[in-house]
Protein backbone atom coordinates (compact mmCIF):
# COMPACT_ATOMS: atom_id res chain seq x y z
CA UNK A 1 0.00 0.00 0.00
CA UNK A 2 1.61 3.48 -0.82
CA UNK A 3 1.53 6.40 1.26
CA UNK A 4 -1.65 8.00 -1.31
CA UNK A 5 -4.17 4.94 -0.59
CA UNK A 6 -2.72 5.04 3.03
CA UNK A 7 -4.13 8.59 3.28
CA UNK A 8 -7.03 8.17 1.93
CA UNK A 9 -7.75 4.90 3.88
CA UNK A 10 -7.12 6.98 7.33
CA UNK A 11 -9.32 9.70 5.62
CA UNK A 12 -12.37 7.51 5.21
CA UNK A 13 -12.37 5.66 8.20
CA UNK A 14 -12.42 8.98 10.13
CA UNK A 15 -15.19 9.71 7.95
CA UNK A 16 -17.14 6.54 8.69
CA UNK A 17 -16.27 7.23 12.61
CA UNK A 18 -17.67 10.70 12.52
CA UNK A 19 -20.31 9.15 10.88
CA UNK A 20 -20.78 6.54 13.70
CA UNK A 21 -20.51 9.06 16.29
CA UNK A 22 -23.32 11.47 15.01
CA UNK A 23 -25.54 8.30 14.34
CA UNK A 24 -25.04 7.58 18.33
CA UNK A 25 -26.50 11.60 18.79
CA UNK A 26 -29.55 10.78 16.94
CA UNK A 27 -30.75 7.08 18.29
CA UNK A 28 -29.70 9.23 21.53
CA UNK A 29 -32.46 12.24 20.68
CA UNK A 30 -34.51 9.63 19.05
CA UNK A 31 -37.37 12.26 17.79
CA UNK A 32 -38.11 15.52 16.41
CA UNK A 33 -41.24 17.95 17.28
CA UNK A 34 -42.40 20.07 14.17
CA UNK A 35 -45.25 22.33 14.46
CA UNK A 36 -47.38 23.82 12.01
CA UNK A 37 -50.30 25.71 11.29
CA UNK A 38 -53.44 22.79 10.76
CA UNK A 39 -56.03 23.34 8.84
CA UNK A 40 -59.63 20.73 8.53
CA UNK A 41 -58.90 17.69 10.44
CA UNK A 42 -55.05 16.20 10.18
CA UNK A 43 -54.17 18.61 7.04
CA UNK A 44 -51.31 21.32 8.02
CA UNK A 45 -50.90 24.29 5.67
CA UNK A 46 -48.22 23.98 3.68
CA UNK A 47 -45.94 20.84 4.07
CA UNK A 48 -42.96 19.50 5.74
CA UNK A 49 -39.83 18.57 3.74
CA UNK A 50 -36.47 17.21 3.85
CA UNK A 51 -35.10 20.55 4.25
CA UNK A 52 -37.15 21.45 7.35
CA UNK A 53 -35.81 18.51 8.76
CA UNK A 54 -32.24 19.67 8.06
CA UNK A 55 -33.18 23.15 9.68
CA UNK A 56 -34.86 21.75 12.79
CA UNK A 57 -31.31 19.14 13.24
CA UNK A 58 -29.73 22.10 12.59
CA UNK A 59 -31.28 24.27 15.33
CA UNK A 60 -32.03 21.83 17.91
CA UNK A 61 -28.54 20.05 17.90
CA UNK A 62 -26.26 22.39 16.04
CA UNK A 63 -24.94 19.89 13.65
CA UNK A 64 -25.09 20.61 9.50
CA UNK A 65 -26.22 18.00 7.34
CA UNK A 66 -27.08 17.95 4.02
CA UNK A 67 -30.92 17.28 2.56
CA UNK A 68 -29.55 14.57 0.25
CA UNK A 69 -28.92 12.53 3.39
CA UNK A 70 -32.30 12.38 4.12
CA UNK A 71 -35.22 10.11 2.79
CA UNK A 72 -38.25 12.01 3.93
CA UNK A 73 -41.48 11.83 1.80
CA UNK A 74 -43.38 15.84 1.76
CA UNK A 75 -45.62 15.16 5.01
CA UNK A 76 -49.04 16.75 4.34
CA UNK A 77 -50.70 15.99 7.76
CA UNK A 78 -50.28 15.74 11.80
CA UNK A 79 -48.87 12.57 12.92
CA UNK A 80 -45.18 10.45 13.38
CA UNK A 81 -42.87 9.87 10.95
CA UNK A 82 -40.07 7.73 9.85
CA UNK A 83 -36.93 9.59 8.11
CA UNK A 84 -33.97 7.92 6.84
CA UNK A 85 -30.74 9.60 6.94
CA UNK A 86 -27.83 7.90 5.14
CA UNK A 87 -24.62 9.36 6.96
CA UNK A 88 -21.94 7.20 5.28
CA UNK A 89 -22.72 4.19 2.90
CA UNK A 90 -22.51 1.95 5.96
CA UNK A 91 -24.30 3.89 8.44
CA UNK A 92 -27.92 4.89 8.26
CA UNK A 93 -30.19 6.18 11.45
CA UNK A 94 -34.10 5.89 11.20
CA UNK A 95 -35.54 8.90 13.31
CA UNK A 96 -39.04 10.07 14.45
CA UNK A 97 -40.30 13.01 13.29
CA UNK A 98 -43.58 14.17 15.11
CA UNK A 99 -45.77 16.65 13.46
CA UNK A 100 -48.25 18.55 15.68
CA UNK A 101 -50.82 21.51 15.06
CA UNK A 102 -49.59 24.44 16.35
Amino acid sequence: MNARSSRLHTIFRMVKEEAQQLAQIFETVRSFKVKQKCGKGKLIFGSVTAQDLVDIIKAQLQREVGKRIVELLEIHETGEYIAELKLYPEVTVRIRLNVFAN
